[in-house]
């Protein structure tokens, strides 16, 4: 009970800390549909991408699930503490050839020796548009629910259910968009 008490604190002056001060997305677990959608593309349309990349990874549950389901090697970035511990803790109980990363993913993404084949990002929609930024170090872009107005994908994966963002819903898709 303990250990649940002080997650739930360190949650909490996380969540707060990262929404109110650094404005940034607060943690939201893809859904299962999002996750088996994410590897039918890559094993479909990709199947000889080595190196995937999940931008704002969380608890890293996506990343596991690609890393078990692909021959992949996945870097999960992810900038929150408390979710990096926890993913990291279930790299360790679950290893995968996913391997966490505790970083800004704009400053990791932006160093020329990383190159992603397959870049995922479950982000609100104004980062997920500055990921066009670092086409030079990403193959293909899958992604989870928000559209780049700027670039037309290669393919629309509608799926099932909805989000809420900002006071408007975002039906359940993945946009995929080769660079």
């Amino acid at each position: 009970l303990l250990v649940v008490v002080l997650y739930a604190i360190v949650y909490a002056i996380e969540y707060t800390y990262c929404v109110y001060f650094k404005n940034q997305v607060p943690f939201v677990a893809s859904s299962r549909c999002h996750k088996r959608a994410v590897v039918a593309q890559i094993k479909q349309f990709y199947p000889n991408a080595k190196n995937v990349v999940e931008v704002g990874s969380g608890l890293g549950g996506l990343a596991r699930y690609v890393a078990r389901h692909t021959n992949a090697n996945v870097h999960a970035l992810e900038n929150m503490p408390a979710c990096v511990c926890i993913s990291k803790m279930f790299d360790w109980v679950w290893p995968t050839k996913s391997e966490t990363i505790w970083c800004d993913a704009f400053e990791w993404l932006g160093k020329k020796e990383n190159k992603y084949d397959v870049a995922i990002a479950y982000l609100e929609p104004v980062l997920t548009k500055k990921l066009v930024k670092y086409k030079k170090n990403i193959k293909v872009l899958i992604s989870l629910n928000f559209e780049i107005p700027e670039l037309k994908p290669v393919r629309v994966v509608k799926l099932k259910g909805f989000v809420l963002y900002g006071f408007k819903i975002y039906s359940h898709r993945l946009y995929v968009y080769e660079l």
